[in-house]
Parts: C-alpha cells; structure tokens; sequence
C-alpha cells in the first residue's frame, strides 16, 4: 500500500514518466488484481513520453509498458494480443531488445514455430542496437544461445553465442547457468562445474544456480549423495520459498529410497508456491508410482484449482495442461479410458500443442486396440505444428512406429514418406530463406510475419528488387508507377541485343501463331 501510494504521487508530480504507472501495474499483479494492472499499463500508454537512451523519441508509445502488457496478456493466455503488442514496442522502438527478446521466445515457446522466426527476431535485435550505437546485449545472446541449443541441437553455435554474451557482460549469471545446463547435458561435467562456480563467485546466492549444480551432480556417473543435498540446502537458503528447488529435491530424496521425505519436500513447494504446476505434477506421479490413485487424483485437483487461469475456460489453461495429463496417464493406468480421454481432451484444450497429451492418448487407444481412433488423434495433432519443426518429426516417427506395431508396414511406409517428403520441403524452403538478403526494415517484416504461418502453408517468395544494389544483368532501371506496381526500364541497346537472340531461336512455321504460349496471359511484355 505503501508502494502505491508512493507511485501515484509520482504520477501526480510527473503524469508523463511511464516508470510510475509500470509500478502501480506491479503492485496491482502481486494482488492478482490482474483488471487493474491492465488498466495501469493502458493508461502509461496513452499518456506517458519515452525516448531512446540517445534522446531520440520514440516513434510510438512506452516500449517497456507496451512489452509489460504483452507480458501480462502472455501469462492470461492471450497470445495473440501479446504478440501485436510486443510487435508495437519495436515498431516503437527497434532497439529494444526485451521485447525482441519477448517476441522471439512467444514465437518459439508458445506458438511452437521454427527456429527461423526466433532467429530473425535476435538477428533484428542486434542489428539494431549496432544502428543506435549501444553496446550488445548479453540478454540477447543468450536467449539466442539457449534456442540454438533447444530447437536445433546446435552446440557449436550456441557455444559461440553464450560466448558472445560473456565478451558483452562477463558477469552475465543467466549466460553462465545456461552453458552450464547445456555443458551437463551433453555429460561435460568439468566444464558444467566450472561455469557454475565462476557464477557463485560473484552470485553466491543464486537459487537457480545452486539448482542447477545439484542437478547436474546428482547425474554424474559417480554420484557424490552429500554434496547433491548440500547443493540443495544452500539453494533453500538463499530462497526458502523456491518452489522450483523444492521440487527437484524432492525427486532426488524419493530415488534415494526416502518417500516420507520427498512428500514433506513437496508439500513445501506446494506451500511456497501454490502455482507452480510442476511441483503438484510431481506430488500426483509419485503418489501414482507409490500405489495410491486416489491420493493422486486429489492432488492433480487440487493442483488444477490452484493453478487455474482466469480465462483458462473448464480447462483452468496453459498452466494445468501438464496436470491434466498425468492425471489421463493415471486413469489409463487404472483401466478408466472414459475418464482418460476426458482428461486428455481438456489437456489439448489448455494446450493444443501439448506433446505429452498427444503420444499418451495415441498410445492408449492404440493399446486398445483402437487404430483408427489413434490414427485420427496423429492426423489432427500433426496439423497443430509447422513442418521441419522437433515436435512434428516426433509426432512422424511415433506415427509410424504405431503402424509398425500393428503390423502395417505398408501404413508405415507411407507414413515415413510423408515425412520425409515434408522435411525436405522444409529443409528446402529454410536453406532459401537463409540464402536470401535481408530486407532492410525488420521492425515491418516482424509485424507482418504473424503467427498466420502455423495456419497457412508455406509460400515461397521471390525477389522483387533488391535495394541499395548495382542494377541487374541487363542494365535495367527500376521505376515506382503512381499505381505502384513496377517498371522495368531496359535500355535501347540491350533490347535490340536481346531481339537478336531471341530471332534465331524462333522455329520457322506456317502460322505465326504456332510459337506462342498456350496462356497468353503470362506473356512477358
């Protein structure tokens, strides 16, 4: 109360600082007064000034409200308004990177597209901020690292970029953790434990870090049980209220044998953090595995009222899909297929792209003996992701392993040609898009690259013209018409150079009209 009373006088003193409005809407957030925070943001839009660091002034409205708002929208499950408004901050200003950063992460997180639409976001964003003449971005090149990694399975790139985050800010503690993450993933333990310690040396306290590092110990081949829980207390000290510590820590005691304690570690969690849908998921499998369906059923429940959004429908939203699958798992489990495809159908509506909901219901159908249901189910769910993309080539292969399964080789063919036919057009169209010059304003290319493309085939696209180039191999000037389409203005020489050729290669007949195309509506002129 304190804080707000605090902002509005700021507000009073100074109406145009948008940094007051975007506290009030914080304040209203942590209230979960989510009506009012938007209201706080809607109106810093419309009556705050901003300026770049240069003292330039933005061409459109506060970035950093219109990329809270964007945030805001993201967590209620308004994707689609998210993204216009992450689009409008750097329509409003290009060299944000926060909400470059933002509109990539929407893109291939939640839309579940390619890597190529995050990869012209991050590209856009440090091209921009060499224009302003600021410095990189380690936030930047992170979040660009950590996609490579994830999306494409691309080490020797993503190496290079976190590379690139620590030459911009060498006390980057996210650049740091997620090279480690990425170090112990790929079982490089010295060099996974060296980027951690380098982060506690100036971070001592970082709970994510501490997490990390125990994770990674606990996966080691020789597994040092002591210092894995020591790593765990640490990072409860330093936040006793980290669900996300809670959690893992609990998993670990429950592989070591300790079941009472892991329940008492999840409880916790449950406590500190009563939306933190991974640590109720945790609790309802371990109660699964332990024999106790009913315990389970309360808790993937109570999980779900307590994860519910506002606008989440029956469903409760993106946050409990994971919930509503571990409970279809259970009840598959449990012989209750009615109950399991109800549970399955209201993860898919909270999630339509969960991939877990998917391969479970396909796997239990299939189980049933129930082919056509299952192939049904892959047919609608591979329409859900764009070609080329990780999820899709999962969804082919689990397809066609089913067919396989069933004893369909013929099935199975086809399946596998398909996917192959797809993930060549996919590999083709993302070489020509690689190979093609960047359009020199990327602020309008992102606003016109929606998410459209999850819902329309590919197109290919030619060039026009290239701007800021020498003119083409026939010497031709490009101009603009008042209706603007566009002439080709080819010199006299050249045309008569070209009539030449064109002569001799003309087939004497009878009729002058032998030599003319079918469709005489694609004619050049």
């Amino acid at each position: 109360e304190e804080a707000q009373e605090l902002y509005e006088e700021a507000i009073r003193i100074d109406p145009r600082d948008g940094r007051a409005y975007l506290g009030l809407s914080r304040c209203a957030e942590r209230r979960r007064d989510f009506k009012l925070a938007r209201e706080c943001l809607r109106m810093g839009i419309s009556q705050s000034a901003s300026c770049a660091p240069d003292g330039t002034p933005d061409t459109g409205a506060n970035p950093f409200l219109l990329q809270a708002l964007g945030c805001l929208e993201e967590k209620a499950g308004h994707l689609s308004q998210a993204e216009s408004l992450y689009i409008s901050a750097v329509r409003s200003r290009p060299s944000h990177a926060a909400s470059w950063i933002a509109l990539a992460q929407l893109r291939t997180r939640k839309f579940r597209q390619s890597a190529a639409a995050g990869r012209v976001c991050y590209q856009a964003a440090e091209r921009e901020l060499q224009k302003a003449g600021m410095p990189p971005s380690a936030w930047v090149y992170t979040a660009w690292a950590s996609m490579e990694y994830k999306k494409c399975g691309d080490i020797r790139r993503a190496r290079k970029l976190f590379k690139a985050a620590l030459t911009a800010d060498k006390r980057c503690s996210a650049a740091w953790l997620q090279l480690g993450v990425m170090e112990a993933e790929n079982e490089n333990w010295k060099e996974a434990e060296l980027c951690f310690e380098t982060v506690l040396k100036f971070d001592k306290r970082n709970s994510r870090v501490l997490q990390a590092y125990a994770i990674m110990e606990s996966k080691r081949p020789t597994v040092n049980n002591r210092k894995v829980i020591g790593l765990f207390e640490r990072a409860l000290k330093a936040n006793p209220r980290d669900a996300g510590v809670l959690q893992p820590y609990a998993l670990f005691v429950a592989q070591l044998g300790d079941i009472d304690a892991a329940r008492e570690l999840l409880r916790r969690g449950t406590e500190a953090n009563k939306r933190h849908s991974p640590v109720w998921q945790a609790w309802g499998v371990l109660e699964t595995r332990e024999g106790n369906p009913e315990k389970a059923r309360q808790i993937f429940q109570q999980g779900i009222w307590a994860c519910a959004q506002l606008t989440g429908g029956q469903s409760g939203g993106f946050n409990c899909a994971r919930l509503w699958q571990a409970w279809g798992v259970l009840e598959a489990s449990e012989g209750d297929s009615a109950a399991a495809r109800r549970c399955f159908s209201r993860a898919l509506d909270a999630d339509n792209r969960n991939m877990a909901a998917m391969t479970a219901w396909t796997r239990m159908e299939e189980e049933l003996g129930n082919l056509d249901d299952a192939r049904h189910l892959f047919e609608r769910s591979l329409e859900k992701f764009a070609p080329g993309t990780d999820e899709k080539s999962q969804l082919w292969r689990a397809y066609e392993l089913m067919e396989q399964r069933a004893g369909n080789e013929a099935g199975a063919q086809e399946v596998y040609r398909r996917s192959m036919r797809e993930s060549f057009t996919a590999a083709k169209e993302a070489q020509a898009a690689e190979e093609a010059e960047e359009i020199p304003n990327p602020t309008v290319e992102m606003a016109m690259d929606s998410t459209q493309e999850e819902e329309k085939p590919l197109q290919k696209e030619f060039e026009v013209v290239r701007w800021n180039q020498g003119s083409t191999s026939m010497k031709a000037e490009i101009w603009l018409t008042d209706d603007g389409s566009i002439e080709g203005m080819v010199p006299k020489r050249t045309m008569k150079k070209k009539s030449a050729q064109v002569s001799t290669t003309i087939p004497s007949s009878s009729s002058p009209s032998s030599s003319l195309p079918n469709n005489p509506t694609t004619q050049e002129k």
